[in-house]
């Protein structure tokens, strides 16, 4: 039977070849150059095969090697998760979610006093941000972001997501009441930056022409252009999933019966280095079930 490559020269290839350089993988281990060649070189007589193409200042992976880089890589990741809960057992674990601001406020955190009753020795630690995600270089559990489904990660569908306006009652039968898409154009409009293209989608999909979208006001998200609404200033472009408790209590009404579906929509994504972890699938497992239960109320207002 062969004896196993020495776990130093597996980590030395692991690092070359996330990197796709000697040089680098030297400075992340604390190294030198030469001691990553010799690792690789001495996996590479061990298994008999080449692992890396030597080109001019540079290292590609053969087609072996890459076969070989995903399979040490998910071994240490799986190595890396133990570790993290063995280290981490007596301690009240940590759960760093992120999802987006209006997401957050508006429909999770009103919900998080449930998942806390239930696993009361998790603590969430909730970030909330616009920016590109990357699984790889954060500590980032699991995250909600929205999309049509392609990551490279595990991807659960959240919700259905349906857009119309929303204003407040007294705004709609105002001294220029709201009747017909038209009449838009006659009330100021309220727009998310972080959503820019909305009222376009919506005004395309009713047949309307489009207003002048440079008119109106601005927010960052569309939780403020939702509070701009409620008081009064305007308009929104509202997502039907997180304005639903403010059309139930009356703070906000839709003026026209037109909602318009939209393909892109929420996802949870799991980290890649955390699956299975036991805190990240109890929220994975509770977010679903949240999610399902609002999709079903929704349908049955819709319905009633």
């Amino acid at each position: 039977m062969s004896s196993l490559p020495p776990l130093s020269a597996l980590r030395a290839f692991e690092v070359a070849a996330r990197h796709a350089s000697f040089t680098k993988a030297a400075e992340e281990l604390c190294v030198t150059q030469s001691a990553i060649s010799r690792q690789i070189r001495t996996l590479e007589d061990m298994l008999g095969v080449l692992l890396f193409e030597r080109r001019h200042r540079a290292v590609v992976l053969t087609s072996e090697g890459e076969n070989y880089r995903r399979e040490v890589s998910a071994v240490f990741a799986q190595l890396d998760r133990a570790t993290r809960r063995l280290s981490r057992r007596h301690e009240r674990e940590v759960l760093n979610i992120r999802a987006y601001t209006t997401f957050a406020m508006r429909w999770l955190i009103p919900r998080l006093t449930r998942f806390h009753r239930l696993y009361p020795d998790i603590r969430v630690h909730l970030t909330a941000s616009l920016q590109p995600l990357d699984f790889t270089s954060s500590e980032i559990h699991g995250a909600v972001r929205a999309g049509f489904g392609e990551w490279p990660c595990r991807a659960d569908r959240l919700c259905e997501t349906y857009i119309s306006p929303v204003c407040t009652p007294e705004l709609r039968h105002g001294a220029e009441p709201l009747r017909v898409p038209l009449d838009l154009a006659h009330v100021t409009l309220l727009h998310s930056l972080g959503r820019p293209t909305d009222w376009s989608v919506w005004f395309g999909a009713v047949g309307m022409p489009e207003i002048d979208l440079n008119s109106g006001h601005h927010f960052e998200s569309s939780s403020m252009a939702y509070q701009a609404a409620h008081l009064g200033l305007g308009v929104a472009i509202g997502q039907k999933f997180l304005v639903d408790d403010d059309l139930k209590t009356g703070l906000l009404v839709m003026p026209f019966d037109l909602m318009v579906h939209l393909k892109e929509t929420y996802y949870f994504l799991s980290s890649p280095s955390y699956v299975g972890m036991p805190m990240l699938e109890a929220f994975r497992e509770w977010i679903l079930v949240e999610a399902s239960a609002t999709a079903s109320a929704l349908r049955a207002g819709a319905e009633g």
